[in-house]
């Protein structure tokens, strides 16, 4: 008998189809970020729970750590109704919102998702690290890293069994605490960091390495062929190749050495500065109400102190009921010095104005435009976009089409408006947010205008705009975080172009509708500095400096992570520590590189920078390029 079970065994694998599930774990929740519910109403949250099991399975091929969900369909309503007789399963849970019921003809749409779509399975070989939430610190989770950047969902162990959980896994692979990053764990495959190390001792190429592990990224890529759009790999970081992005880097002649900047004479400087202790900000003051914004106005209407709002809607946002009012003074449609009567009547002008450019594409017959290519292309592009713009936000859903009618004539109004940069893709992702605040489509206009004007370099067929924003994050983060910055420059990644989606259209994709509108009057604010946007992503970079080195990831992985990152993004910690860093750098903004002080505007004395100057280029740590 015992015979017959071994020969079986044997056989089971020999064919590649052996498995033993030599742990499993009921009642395991996988957090899900509904990242596709763009709008989260308020109350509510975007989190969904789905109940699971959790396994480690022997295979012929390796060992499997696996989440499955207990069900097969997944539904999230967006509906906040209160209805009592709404049930739920005890096998998955919606935080935040109200049960969800079955959908009839009169109730809100119901969003049915596969939930067998969050299905996780991978060979612990392939796991780089997990980060987890002790259990004596309330329900234990564990998210675990995978070598290519990819993550699984949050995994919380509602039932218990974390602990025997983790002592199965390490029968099959080593795991190592980080030192650096608290609540990491890595997977430490000894023979691997017994090579590097070897590797590393006799200076050897790095490729000879990554082929001899047979690292399918270092081997089987293939180089970019034609590079036709600078956006198109960075838009979709999932489907971008790490030659792609190399690709894209070789197009840029202006790649300078990491920690160094070229002055007028035209000498390299490096930098090594001590910076003092990070300040601390603990202010949380609350949303500007109506009540503040009219204590701001005099009798007539205007503004009295235009910076003294700035400054409390810098540190709180505005409520909701007044953004369609407040934002058409931030976004320049209004003026603060006018008084109501004058920005009414600059209003009705304004509104004769759109009208008359609407009439002039919407007047194009079909034999025009077929000889009109540029028109034809554009207004085919902005028919795509409307299509999926936000259309799991209630505003944008199938029953309200007259929503997307609006949003597609303010597109293409936009397009006659500024013919020559014309339709670009993600104007849409700046627009939407608007139009749904101002509920108007005169109003949505004129402010969509002004946002653009803020942020029109960005869509510019050069790029350079962009360039330069990336670049200028490198450099911040040469001051920051000097670490950081050079480890991403040892693994070609100095270039920063992961960060190239949250600058486009800042950070759209990266947060729900209420933090986005939030994040966005900090920015229109310009306090502390027009560049705020860009010590917010220095502060995420900040934030991930263990988890990217202590997972040694790669150009790949890093894109990836960075990924993964959307949803899951602390708003109101993350701008605290962007002020933090921007007093830190204030309080010696007298010993900081010129290019540092020109990007946060700080005042620079021409006196004492030449003095600089003069020390510096007589000192060894100077190195000349005027050869």
């Amino acid at each position: 008998m015992a015979d017959s079970v071994i020969t079986r065994h044997q056989n089971a694998v020999m064919r590649g189809d052996y498995q033993a599930v030599v742990f499993l774990l009921t009642d395991v929740f996988a957090e899900v970020n509904r990242s596709e519910a763009s709008f989260v109403p308020p109350g509510t949250s975007s989190t969904v729970f789905l109940n699971g099991v959790l396994t480690l399975v022997e295979k012929g091929s390796g060992v499997y750590v696996e989440w499955n969900p207990s069900e097969k369909i997944a539904r999230s309503s967006l509906s906040t109704s209160d209805d009592p007789n709404s049930s739920t399963s005890d096998d998955w849970v919606i935080e935040g919102t109200s049960p969800p019921k079955t959908a009839t003809e009169n109730s809100s749409p119901t969003h049915t998702h596969s939930a067998t779509s969050f299905a996780f399975s991978t060979d612990i070989k392939d796991l780089r690290s997990y980060t987890y939430n002790d259990p004596k610190k309330g329900i234990a989770w564990i998210r675990f890293i995978c070598k290519d950047g990819t993550a699984s969902e949050t995994l919380h162990f509602r039932g218990g069994g974390y602990r025997a959980f983790v002592d199965c896994i390490q029968r099959y692979s080593t795991l190592s605490r980080s030192s650096k990053e608290r609540n990491l764990v890595l997977f430490v495959d000894e023979c691997t960091e017994a090579l590097e190390k070897s590797v590393g001792m006799l200076n050897l190429n790095k490729d000879i390495m990554s082929r001899f592990l047979s690292n399918p990224y270092a081997t089987s890529l293939t180089a970019l062929s034609k590079v036709t759009n600078f956006m198109a790999p960075l838009l979709d970081p999932d489907s971008a190749t790490e030659n792609q992005i190399k690709a894209l880097s070789m197009l840029d002649p202006k790649n300078d050495a990491l920690r160094s900047h070229n002055d007028e004479q035209g000498f390299e400087h490096i930098f090594e500065l001590q910076l003092p202790e990070r300040p601390r900000i603990v202010h949380s003051d609350s949303a500007v109400n109506e009540e503040v914004w009219n204590s701001y106005r005099d009798s007539e209407g205007r503004i009295k102190d235009v910076h003294g709002l700035k400054s409390l809607i810098f540190r709180g946002g505005v409520e909701w009921s007044l953004r369609k009012t407040l934002w058409k003074y931030m976004l320049g449609y209004y003026k603060w010095d006018k008084t109501d009567e004058e920005n009414k009547a600059a209003r009705k002008g304004l509104s004769d104005s759109y009208y008359r450019m609407k009439l002039q594409w919407m007047s194009m017959t079909d034999d025009q435009e077929k000889r009109f290519m540029d028109f034809r292309d554009r207004k085919a592009l902005i028919d795509k976009d409307v299509m999926r713009t936000d259309r799991t936000h209630p505003f944008f859903n199938r029953e309200k089409k007259e929503h997307l009618v609006c949003l597609k004539d303010v597109l293409m109004t936009y397009m006659m408006y500024d013919f020559d940069l014309g339709y670009v893709q993600g104007m849409s992702d700046f627009l939407s947010p608007v139009l749904v605040i101002m509920d108007d489509e005169v109003d949505s206009f004129w402010c969509f205008v002004g946002l653009m004007d803020r942020v029109h370099e960005n869509f510019e067929m050069d790029q350079l705009a962009i360039k330069r924003q990336l670049q200028n994050i490198k450099s911040l983060l040469e001051i920051v975080n000097p670490r950081l910055a050079n480890y991403l420059e040892s693994h070609e990644s100095d270039h920063m172009y992961f960060c190239f989606r949250w600058i486009l259209v800042a950070f759209k994709r990266e947060f729900n509708f209420d933090d986005i509108m939030h994040l966005w009057e900090v920015l229109w604010t310009d306090i502390p500095c027009s560049a705020f946007l860009l010590l917010f992503c220095v502060a995420i970079l900040d934030g991930q400096t263990h988890m990217i080195i202590e997972n040694k990831f790669g150009l790949t992985e890093i894109l990836k992570h960075i990924n993964n990152l959307s949803s899951r993004i602390n708003l109101n910690e993350t701008l605290r520590i962007a002020e933090a860093i921007y007093h830190q750098l204030a309080a010696v903004q007298d010993k900081l590189p010129r290019h540092i002080c020109e990007i946060l505007s700080f005042s620079v004395d021409e006196d004492e920078l030449a003095a600089a100057a003069t020390a510096s280029n007589s000192s060894p740590r100077s190195r000349s390029n005027l050869a």
